[in-house]
């Protein structure tokens, strides 16, 4: 269904609803393992921010404070029943990190999946500033080709795939060999879903737009603590350096190390996300 211009997968009844937010280029499709098994249980909401998979894009900047305004007036239009729990992936985990600062009532507990944190881009190195020009380069490169159904061609070559060894799309680039390694984790069904979206022009626009507010996001969190009532589960992927499981560790109450999983860990290991919200849920349900 389509609400304020989101797209939005409703599953499953019951309370403590809880609402899912995904990578910064990703779309509801990305919890597509954990929503229905959560869905047993009680009220699930995964969505599209705006310029993603099904949403309407949105004029102006990206900001974090407008994606988080975009999000609770989501969840006040779907007349959600707070507290929910929120459960944010990678650059997610900056939303609902800010959601549970602005509106700390409304949030019973938050699970962060490997998130992104704010010390890990608030002030880029020179390295970093250097990768975010050159990946946003390349996403306005890549939006202009979609124009041209290029991209088209290329991601139906790339995913049409099935071994393992690189072909001659993979050998072009070392970034188009790891879509290919986590795209294969979703469900077939699924793909020539994500085709479309990502032959979109939009998409590469928003994701531009996105990339080059990310410093700015994790300054606006750094500021904005999360209310120490509120319970916080993190689970951090067995590939993050040393320092990241550190600044993890320091926003959980409880932190898990997923030993077999990258930065993906919902796709990696579903059953580990799975199981630490469902402990969010009983949590939540002996706190009322």
């Amino acid at each position: 269904m389509l609400v304020n211009g989101l797209h939005v997968v409703k599953l499953g009844e019951g309370l403590p609803a809880i609402v899912f937010e995904s990578g910064i280029a990703n779309s509801s499709m990305s919890w597509n393992l954990i929503q229905p098994q959560l869905a047993e249980q009680t009220a699930t909401y995964s969505y599209d921010r705006a310029g993603f998979g099904w949403s309407v894009a949105s004029g102006g900047s990206c900001s974090l404070e407008k994606i988080t305004a975009d999000l609770h007036a989501l969840v006040d239009s779907l007349k959600i029943p707070r507290p929910l729990i929120l459960a944010g992936h990678s650059f997610g985990g900056y939303v609902v990190r800010l959601y549970a600062h602005r509106f700390p009532g409304e949030v019973a507990a938050l699970v962060l999946v490997d998130p992104a944190t704010p010390e890990e881009w608030m002030n880029p190195t020179r390295q970093q500033r250097w990768r975010l020009r050159r990946a946003i380069f390349f996403t306005r490169a890549a939006g202009v080709l979609a124009c041209f159904g290029v991209v088209r061609i290329g991601l139906w070559l790339l995913l049409l795939r099935t071994k393992d060894t690189p072909g001659p799309i993979s050998r072009f680039s070392q970034t188009l060999q790891r879509i290919r390694f986590e795209v294969k984790k979703i469900p077939r069904e699924l793909l020539p879903l994500i085709r479309a979206h990502w032959s979109r022009p939009g998409f590469y626009w928003a994701m531009a737009s996105y990339l080059k507010a990310l410093p700015a996001c994790a300054r606006a969190v750094s500021s904005c603590p999360i209310p120490p009532r509120i319970p916080v589960t993190v689970l951090s992927g067995a590939h993050q350096p040393p320092e990241r499981l550190a600044e993890h560790a320091s926003t959980a109450t409880r932190h898990l190390i997923a030993t077999q999983s990258a930065h993906f860990i919902h796709l990696d290991e579903p059953e580990l996300v799975v199981q630490a919200i469902r402990e969010a849920l009983q949590h939540a349900a002996t706190s009322v």
